[in-house]
């Protein structure tokens, strides 16, 4: 009874709230302030506890819902609106701005840091004497507080302009559901972080099914999100394609992996059984990763295409982080410190389990690893090697010299997460936790099946090294492609075939168990297999997409006026005939980042396939500044469309250029048209030069997409599943 009336006193409050600081702004911070307290309450008392958080939960809904009502009214009175707003934008676009800048990231992190504590103690999951789950949500609700996301707009900011704008990267769809999706994931990785301290120190008798259900949710929440991201980077010209090892990717796939280790040991988990250990670290490391996480993201040391620019919160997260990490190793020595009770000296669930569950923390430590070195070596000054900067030396011989010049050499000096390196630590753990998983689910059909299918996959893995498989021979050396990963190619071969064998082992043991069980096996397996299948389906695309892409460039010569633009029509080695069309040319007044001379083109292109298919589209290009010098030349704007790191050097807030994708079954091509220099004769009342386009193509790219769906689907159905189910996972 008081579970159902804790949660029923919670919507009047957060109506209430919502009203009141809808209505008046400078109440938002009394309102936070009480959540913050009311959850501090929380932490030392259990009397009332549920109660008390969801009082607490509610304020901040209701603060977040408030703060939603100010975007959608242009309420730039507001600091945080005034800062990442703007009136000229569409409804969607405002709201998505909640979370558009660190205040409104920490206030929702905070809310459903406070729902989910409030949830557990309803459940009677948190009657410990203090309360970990409240004291992450106060942790994060005091930091809201600070940030102040209710702050009023200073008055020379409003007489300076109406309102700053949005940063034009962020003006996708994709806002809507990538943030939120990565900021929900991370609190219930939080969450796991009560009862993994609670294992570690020996008091757990048994992993509870609602930290096992929230990881569930949150590895397939995760999942999304980051499959979200990577449709949008695909987007992008700082980017150019799906993942390149930035500094908030390595930081996010730690947790993704710590994360999926915990999974692949909770079926089986109890108190003082053998290989026990890791199941509770992989949870308390995830939890540990994600305060990391956000504060990498806010953090400016590192180069990285992710960043909450002027955000100084990163101390913050870093502190949360530590402070778990350092409890769970004062949980272990205190437990280390008596003798060990219940079920010590019983076998682990499996010892192909405890081999994934030690691939997936290698995967992360060294993931990890590598994130500390470059933070580490940004720190000590040490210099970035030159391999590293593939198109330094060309970009420095197009430069004149002067203040750009050296921008340029600090942008390339900067440190990041060396993909290189990374990529040869982790095809090892790759192929092992594919031979593992396919050699664990053939041996819940057969010791003979599962002997036999383990040393044909090892044959095939081996000749494809020795003889090169489908990437090694398929590799062309046409594409963006450095030599330090080509030199892996064999490696990576291996990887498929260990997917493979990984995915034909689940595929094989899902239809024998559903057709065993009938309906029940279906449940318990399909969920499972889809997982699998789906993180397989990712490996084989992505792989295959970044070894075998290439690219070609063109000069396109316009042949009338800008308004018109039309060129000739340019034929692409890989089978497309292609030709501009057009500019649409007009003032930066889209609700982005803009200047005094602001710029938006909108490029048309006509192309044909190669078997006549009709492919048009528009490119997009945005620019708050008046166009600078650099731009002469074609060949740095083709620099700056095949490397990711000059894309970001040049990029600012209120700079954009979008290519034309086609996405097939085969291949998705980018088409990417550049008309600065173009824009920029236009401006100078000078002849039209050439503008410059590129061609990219990727190779079965939809298998990366598909396989996203399918292993994100699978995680929502096993999160769905009663807990009694989905033994394997």
């Amino acid at each position: 009874m008081m579970s159902i009336g804790a949660r029923a006193a919670g919507w009047p409050a957060l109506l209430a709230a919502a009203v009141v600081v809808a209505a008046w702004a400078g109440a938002g911070s009394a309102v936070l302030a009480a959540a913050c307290l009311l959850a501090l309450h929380a932490v030392f008392r259990t009397q009332w506890r549920a109660a008390v958080l969801s009082l607490a939960a509610a304020l901040a809904w209701g603060c977040v819902l408030a703060l939603g009502w100010h975007f959608a009214t242009d309420g730039f009175a507001l600091r945080y609106v005034w800062l990442y707003s703007s009136a000229e934008l569409p409804l969607h676009l405002k709201l998505a701005n909640v979370w558009g800048g660190d205040e409104g990231t920490t206030l929702l992190l905070a809310a459903c840091c406070l729902s989910l504590a409030a949830s557990g103690a309803r459940r009677g999951a948190d009657a410990a004497p203090y309360s970990v789950a409240a004291a992450i949500a106060a942790w994060y609700g005091l930091t809201t507080v600070w940030l102040a996301p209710f702050a009023a707009t200073p008055p020379e900011w409003l007489a300076q302009a109406p309102s700053q704008g949005m940063n034009a990267h962020l003006m996708k769809i994709w806002m809507l559901f990538h943030a939120p999706l990565v900021v929900l994931a991370y609190a219930w990785v939080l969450s796991l972080a009560a009862p993994a301290l609670a294992a570690l120190r020996g008091v757990q008798p048994a992993w509870p099914g609602l930290a096992r259900a929230r990881a569930r949710r949150a590895w397939a929440v995760l999942t999304a999100g980051i499959g979200f991201g990577m449709v949008w980077a695909f987007e992008d010209a700082m980017y150019g394609q799906v993942w390149h090892w930035d500094p908030v990717q390595t930081s996010a796939f730690c947790l993704w992996c710590f994360l999926s280790a915990h999974l692949h040991g909770v079926a089986g988990w109890a108190p003082g059984r053998k290989r026990g250990w890791a199941m509770p670290w992989a949870a308390l490391l995830a939890a540990v990763m994600a305060p990391l996480a956000m504060a990498v993201t806010r953090n400016p040391m590192l180069a990285s295409s992710h960043r909450y620019v002027g955000a100084d919160s990163w101390v913050v997260h870093l502190a949360l982080g530590v402070v778990l990490l350092l409890a769970g190793l004062g949980c272990a020595l205190l437990r280390r410190g008596r003798a060990e009770r219940g079920a010590a000296g019983k076998p682990a669930s499996g010892i192909g389990l405890w081999l994934a569950q030690l691939g997936f923390l290698a995967a992360g430590a060294a993931a990890l690893a590598q994130l500390a070195f470059a933070f580490g070596a940004q720190a000590s000054g040490m210099p970035r090697p030159d391999e590293y900067k593939p198109f330094l030396a060309m970009l420095v011989n197009l430069m004149p010299g002067g203040g750009e010049l050296d921008a340029l050499r600090r942008a390339f000096d900067q440190w990041d997460v060396d993909g290189y390196v990374l990529a040869r630590l982790l095809l090892v753990p790759l192929v092992v936790l594919g031979g593992v998983g396919g050699w664990y689910f053939f041996r819940r059909l057969s010791k003979r099946a599962s002997w036999v299918s383990l040393v044909l996959a090892a044959a095939f893995a081996v000749l494809g090294i020795e003889f090169g498989g489908l990437l090694t021979r398929g590799y062309a050396g046409m594409g963006i492609l450095s030599q330090n990963i080509v030199a892996l190619l064999p490696l990576l071969d291996a990887c498929l075939v260990a997917g493979a064998y990984l995915a034909a082992g689940c595929l094989a043991w899902a239809g024998v168990t559903a057709w065993r069980l009938g309906w029940k096996g279906v449940s318990v397996s399909a969920p499972l297999a889809a997982i699998h299948a789906g993180v397989v389906l990712m490996l084989w695309g992505g792989m295959m997409a970044i070894a075998l892409n290439s690219y070609s460039q063109h000069e396109l010569m316009p042949a009338g006026g800008l308004g018109e633009a039309s060129t000739g029509w340019v034929k692409d080695r890989h089978g497309y005939t292609f030709r501009l069309a057009g500019i649409q040319l007009g003032a930066a007044d889209d609700g982005g980042r803009r200047g005094e001379d602001g710029i938006r083109a909108v490029t048309t292109v006509e192309v044909r396939g190669e078997h006549g298919e009709i492919l048009d589209g528009q490119t997009l290009y945005r620019d708050s500044r008046s166009l600078p010098e650099r731009y002469d030349g074609p060949m740095r704007q083709v620099c700056e469309l095949l490397d990711y790191r000059y894309a970001r050097h040049v990029t600012t807030p209120g700079y954009l250029l979008d290519p034309l994708i086609d996405h097939g079954w085969g291949r998705s091509v980018q088409f990417w048209i550049s008309p600065a220099a173009l824009l920029e004769a236009n401006t100078a009342g000078g002849q039209p030069p050439v503008v410059v386009a590129v061609v990219k193509v990727f190779p079965f790219m939809s298998l990366l997409w598909v396989g996203l769906v399918v292993a994100a689907l699978g995680g929502a159905w096993l999160a769905l599943l009663p807990q009694r189910a989905g033994r394997g996972n």
